[in-house]
């Protein structure tokens, strides 16, 4: 007989699409023990997106606009009420079979201890497979590892909050898997073929402010980690030749543009600090059934 796991799902939302959200929560809930849905939509709209109705969901938020804050509020969620594991969810992801997916996981002797996640590109591998990192959306780990780990770095508000986390585990021993035969939807924001001097690409319009965020989040990242060659090729071989595509073909491309310049900036100059953890303080709010 299987030793009961408690499981606790946390689905960080921002103005949150009815269908995609409703389909992303029903896929899995059956399979936890409760859902808690972080609102980084602000205070005054967020009734308007309190689209799930269910006696496992509460909603919960405290009014700061951070994904890592929201995870971090989870973990020690979890801690204070005795779950074993926590699953972390985006609003735009839906898992294929969640049912499969933990039983090759919490329920499965021979999988490598650490941080799981599904696959979300291409074919479903037949293995599980070691990787630097995974995204945040189906991401699986105990709560004894997220303690370990020290739970996620407050300095990242939105991106590249899973890169750190992973990494960091990576120092102190903890690896990453991918799960073969799992495989999670994700929707990488809204992205648009765009065509340039005969050549076409396909980018996402992300508005300056989150321009801003990615650049300076990688040259964070860069030097948390500076012997990290991967982190330093992908900036070089990625990011900076996406530039072009951006400011040429985004919707603001001047404002793209320093907004980028000031991004890499600010992430040569800012000091570097892990953020302590905030405690279990915000309000939470349970949806009536």
């Amino acid at each position: 007989m299987k030793k009961t796991r408690k499981i606790l799902a946390i689905v960080v939302t921002y103005y949150p699409e009815k269908e995609l959200l409703e389909k992303n929560i029903l896929a899995f809930i059956d399979h936890v023990a409760k859902v808690l849905i972080w609102e980084n939509t602000p205070e005054q709209e967020k009734l308007n997106y309190r689209f799930i109705e269910h006696e496992k969901v509460e909603y919960h938020g405290d009014g700061i606009n951070s994904i890592s804050h929201g995870l971090n509020y989870g973990w020690q969620y979890a801690k204070k009420h005795g779950y074993d594991y926590l699953l972390t969810m985006d609003q735009d992801s839906v898992f294929e079979d969640f049912y499969s997916y933990f039983q090759q996981t919490i329920f499965n002797p021979d999988v490598p201890k650490g941080i799981w996640g599904p696959e979300t590109y291409g074919d479903k591998p037949k293995e599980i497979i070691e990787s630097d990192k995974i995204i945040t959306s189906g991401m699986l780990l105990s709560v004894e590892l997220i303690n370990r780990i020290g739970g996620w770095n407050e300095m990242f508000s939105v991106d590249c909050v899973d890169d750190e986390f992973c990494l960091r585990a990576k120092k102190d021993g903890i690896k990453t898997y991918i799960i073969g035969m799992s495989r999670l939807y994700q929707r990488y924001g809204k992205p648009k073929k765009v065509t340039f001097w005969g050549r076409s690409n396909i980018i996402n319009y992300d508005s300056p402010g989150r321009l801003y965020s990615i650049y300076k989040n990688h040259v964070l990242l860069m030097r948390l980690f500076p012997d990290n060659t991967k982190l330093k090729k992908e900036f070089w071989d990625v990011w900076i030749p996406s530039i072009k595509w951006t400011v040429v073909c985004g919707d603001k491309p001047i404002e793209n543009l320093f907004a980028i310049i000031r991004g890499i900036i600010s992430g040569r100059i800012e000091k570097i600090h892990l953020k302590s953890v905030r405690r279990v303080t915000g309000p939470s709010h349970k949806m009536p059934l």
